[in-house]
């Protein structure tokens, strides 16, 4: 063999080689201890990946990678109306995590931004049908309900609903005037109560000292 038949074949080898290689890195896929992998092989679905080492198809499959760590979103302040027709500032977090990535991931445009949609819905809903003074006296049975309702949604999204707190819930405009009037009120009614009670006490100490 001449030298141009010795470069030809060392080029075709190299060419072989490298595509053999390509090849063996596209199949290999690692999914973190974190994560989950949908594969979907020529646009359909296939399976969920774990976390480890998977061969899948070369050049034909993708995988979308999902993050199953708790997630935290926060629901924001929202002002909501009470069945009396209170106005009250609502502000709310949940937290979640993914258990289901092809249904999040594949029948869901965007599951985070839904989720958010109808948390904002389920939380409005929830605050008109109690009254203002069952909301304020119940914020922890307030969290309860709103996790119990959002567990039945998020299970179509592919998530599970792990916690529901109420951040901060507090009347606004005239209401709050109004409660805080009444607090004020009540606050000086124990106080006059006490100082008549001490005078009371205080009378009677005299009169027993004036006996003795």
């Amino acid at each position: 063999m001449g030298p141009v038949e010795i470069a030809l074949v060392a080029a075709i080898v190299a060419l072989a080689l490298v595509l053999f290689f390509w090849t063996l890195l596209s199949s290999v896929v690692i999914i973190q201890q974190y994560e989950s992998g949908v594969y979907m092989r020529l646009g359909r679905y296939i399976r969920t990946l774990g976390p480890g080492l998977h061969l899948v198809a070369p050049f034909v499959s993708r995988i979308y990678r999902a993050d199953t760590r708790v997630q935290v979103l926060d629901i924001g302040r929202m002002e909501l109306m009470t069945r009396d027709m209170s106005p009250v500032v609502v502000e709310a977090f949940i937290q979640y995590r993914m258990v289901r990535p092809d249904n999040s991931l594949l029948k869901v445009e965007k599951y985070r931004s839904t989720l958010s949609q109808i948390s904002h819905v389920t939380m409005r809903k929830l605050v008109l049908e109690h009254e203002l003074e069952d909301v304020l006296r119940n914020i922890p049975s307030v969290g309860k309900q709103l996790k119990e309702r959002l567990s039945s949604e998020g299970d179509s999204l592919g998530v599970e609903i792990l916690r529901a707190e109420i951040k901060e819930l507090e009347p606004v405009g005239p209401i709050k005037a109004a409660i805080e009037d009444r607090i004020a009120a009540e606050k000086e009614r124990q106080a006059m109560i006490l100082r008549a009670d001490g005078r009371k006490r205080a009378m009677m100490m005299d009169g027993e000292i004036k006996k003795a």
